[in-house]
This record gives C-alpha cells, sequence and structure tokens, in this order.
C-alpha cells in the first residue's frame, strides 16, 4: 500500500545532540510475522540514489540500504550486532545495541520507535532514537 512516511531522527553525541526530520512516500507491505516499510532517501538525508527497507517484526528490525549507500543494520531489543556500513568514501565496522523498539502498524498506517546505541571499532560512539509514523496515502492530510 502507498503511504506517507514521517521520520524523526535524534542522534545524540558527547551530550550534544542533532535532529532530522523526513516526509517521504513509499509503500508499508503486511508480511506473515510483521510489516515491510520502503522508501527511497533524499539529498536532505546525504543518502541519495539510496533505498531503504525496514522489516519490522516482534523484538527486531532489520534496516537494510540499498544504493550509494549499502548496509544491513539489525536492530532487536537487548542484543548487539555488528554490520559493514559502506558509504562513498569507504566501510565502516558498526555496532549497534538496541534499548528500545516498540511499534503499532495496521493497514492504516501506525508508527515505530527505535533507540540504539551506535558504535564505531568498539566504542560507543552515539545514541539514537528514530521515531517513525505511516499515514495510508488516501489519509494524507
Amino acid at each position: 500500500m502507498d503511504v506517507l512516511i514521517h521520520i524523526k531522527g535524534t542522534q545524540t553525541v558527547d551530550g550534544e545532540s542533532d535532529q532530522v526530520e523526513l516526509t517521504t512516500a513509499g509503500t508499508l507491505e503486511k508480511l506473515a510475522d510483521g510489516w515491510k516499510l520502503c522508501y527511497e532517501e533524499s539529498e536532505a538525508t546525504g543518502m541519495q540514489g539510496t533505498a531503504t527497507q525496514l522489516q519490522i517484526c516482534p523484538n527486531r528490525v532489520e534496516m537494510e540500504h540499498i544504493g550509494t549507500h549499502t548496509s544491513m543494520l539489525v536492530l532487536e531489543k537487548h542484543r548487539r550486532h555488528h554490520c559493514n556500513y559502506t558509504t562513498p568514501y569507504g566501510t565502516l565496522d558498526l555496532g549497534t545495541y538496541t534499548t528500545d523498539l516498540d511499534y503499532q502498524l495496521s493497514n492504516q498506517g501506525g508508527s515505530l520507535r527505535i533507540c540504539y546505541t551506535l558504535s564505531l571499532n568498539g566504542s560507543v560512539n552515539s545514541n539514537h532514537t528514530i521515531d517513525i509514523t505511516v499515514q495510508e496515502e488516501n489519509n494524507y492530510v
């Protein structure tokens, strides 16, 4: 189903917070064990030319970037995961630890909240919160 997606991301490093907001069109699909949310990144995110796909299941989200930036982040509540994050400038070895993951999705849309830490080379670099709201296309305001 075609949807409107509003994403608010907050990153905190050394007590300093930065927030980014994006509204974009995408698709939401019901799966046997959860949901799949897809959208195209834009110049505003610095990832133009990249498609993002979120596989959303209870206590776990797999966030895959395909295109100019390639990665697969696994965000699983109270679990640590490692991944490679490829940018046009090189590949980084990242670790994630998810402290909170909650979603309320239906065929009419809903919300997703993920809180996690991101580490580079084994040391915690930043804390992240992603809040996503999804509206069915015919419910656009």
